[in-house]
C-alpha cells in the first residue's frame, strides 16, 4: 500500500471513529479548522519522510492555500517546479497550482506568468484560460476576458464582456466603435440581455423612438422568456447597466421618457407576457400616469399568479387614494408600506442570492444569467 493510500485510510478511520456533534456552529467551524490543521501536520510529515512523494506536496500546498498560507503554498509548488526530471505534466499542474496560490493572495501579475507558463507545456486548457479570464476581468480587460472565453467556446460569457467593452467605448464617446461591438456580441449570442440593454438604453437616451421600437421588439423576441424583465427592469432604473448606484433624473426628463414607456407598453402586451411582464406592464402604465389601466394589468398579474406580492402591494397603493385615512391610520400604513418596498425584489436561481439591482452574474455563487425575479415572498 502506497503511502498517500495510507494516509487517506488514517484519515477516513479517524473520521469514522469521531463521534457526530451537536455543538454551535462556531465549535463546527473550529473543529473543521483542527482537522485541517492536523491533515496538514500530517502531510508535511509523510513529505519530510518521502521526498519524492509528488502527490502528497500538491495536496500539502492545496491545504495551506485553503487556510490562507499563500506563502507556503508557493513555497511547496516552487520546490516541484525547480526539481530535476520532474514530468512535464507534473511541472504544468504545479505551475496551475502555483496560479492559483498567487491569484488567492491578490498577486494577480504572478499568477498570469505561473499560468501562462504552464500553457506553454499543457497548451490552452480549459482549466488555464479560465483562470486567466476570471483575472482579466476582475482587471476590467474586459476585451482580454471576452477573448479568453471565446478560446472556451463560452459565447454568453464572451458577449458579456463585449458588451463591457462597447459601455467604456461610449463613455469615450466612441459610439461608431461601440455599436460594432454590441453587433458582434448579438451575433456571437444573440440572447445577450446585456448587450440588447446597452442598444436600447442608447437609443432612449438619443430620443430615436421609432429605432427604440424595431430593436425593443427584436429584442423580446431574442431573449429568453424568463429573463426579459431584466431588459425592462434595465430601462427603468436609470443607472449604468453594470454599476448599482442609480442616477437621480428630474420631472422633465422622466415626463420625456413617457412616449418611450407607452411604446413598451405595447409591445410588452403583443408579446404573449408571462406573469412578470404583466407586472412590469402595469409599471409603465402607472409611470404614464394612466392609473385605472395600470390597475387591469396588476389584476391579470394575480390572476396569473395570486401570490404575486409586489402586484398586490401596487394595487394597494393605487387604492389607497380612493379611501378616507385619519392621519395617525395613513401614517402606521405608509411605515409597512415601505418597509415592503424595500424587500429585494430579485435572487440567483441557484445558491439563492437576493438583491435589488439586476445582476448578470451572481455576486456570491458567480452563475451566469441566474436572477429571478421574486413572485412570490417566500422565494
Amino acid at each position: 500500500m502506497s503511502l498517500l493510500s495510507l494516509f487517506k485510510k488514517k484519515k477516513t478511520t479517524a473520521s469514522e471513529n469521531r463521534a457526530p456533534s451537536h455543538s454551535s456552529v462556531l465549535t463546527k467551524t473550529k473543529t473543521g479548522l483542527a482537522d485541517t490543521r492536523a491533515a496538514i501536520d500530517e502531510l508535511s510529515k509523510a513529505v519530510k519522510d518521502t521526498p519524492e512523494a509528488v502527490e502528497i506536496y500538491l495536496a500539502l500546498g492545496n491545504l495551506y492555500r485553503s487556510q490562507g498560507e499563500i506563502e507556503r503554498a508557493a513555497q511547496i509548488r516552487n520546490s516541484l517546479i525547480v526539481r530535476p526530471g520532474l514530468a512535464p505534466s507534473t511541472k504544468a499542474r504545479a505551475l496551475y497550482e502555483l496560479g492559483r496560490d498567487f491569484s488567492r493572495g491578490g498577486f494577480l501579475d504572478r499568477a498570469v506568468s505561473a499560468f501562462e507558463k504552464a500553457q506553454e507545456i499543457e497548451g490552452e486548457s480549459p482549466e488555464i484560460l479560465t483562470e486567466l479570464a476570471i483575472i482579466a476581468a476582475g482587471s476590467r480587460e474586459f476585451e482580454k476576458a471576452a477573448f479568453y472565453y471565446s478560446k472556451l467556446n463560452q459565447p454568453l460569457q464572451e458577449a458579456h464582456y463585449l458588451a463591457r467593452c462597447a459601455e467604456a467605448e461610449f463613455s469615450y464617446n466612441d459610439e461608431n466603435i461601440a455599436l460594432n461591438t454590441l453587433n458582434k456580441a448579438l451575433r456571437i449570442y444573440p440572447s445577450s440581455t446585456e448587450s440588447w440593454l446597452l442598444i436600447l438604453a442608447r437609443l432612449k437616451k438619443k430620443g430615436s423612438l421609432d429605432k427604440f421600437r424595431k430593436k425593443f421588439r427584436e429584442a423580446l423576441q431574442s431573449i429568453p422568456r424568463h429573463l426579459r424583465f431584466v431588459l425592462v427592469e434595465g430601462l427603468l432604473s436609470e443607472s449604468t447597466i453594470f454599476g448599482d448606484t442609480p442616477t437621480s433624473i428630474s420631472i422633465s426628463d422622466s415626463v420625456k421618457n413617457y412616449s418611450f414607456y407607452e411604446l413598451m407598453g405595447q409591445e410588452i402586451e403583443a408579446s404573449d407576457p408571462d406573469v412578470s411582464m404583466h407586472y412590469y406592464g402595469a409599471k409603465l402604465l402607472q409611470l404614464c400616469k394612466k392609473s385605472e389601466e395600470a390597475s387591469l394589468w396588476l389584476e391579470k398579474t394575480l390572476i396569473l399568479n395570486q401570490n404575486f406580492w409586489l402586484a398586490r402591494l401596487e394595487l394597494f397603493n393605487l387604492a389607497q387614494d380612493q379611501q378616507k385615512l385619519t392621519p395617525s391610520f395613513k401614517n402606521q400604513l405608509d411605515f409597512f408600506v415601505n418597509i415592503a418596498h424595500n424587500i429585494k425584489r430579485f435572487a440567483c436561481s441557484s445558491c439563492g442570492f437576493k438583491r435589488d439591482q439586476i445582476f448578470f452574474v451572481c455576486p456570491r455563487c458567480r452563475s451566469w444569467h441566474s436572477i429571478t425575479f421574486r413572485k412570490e415572498l417566500n422565494q
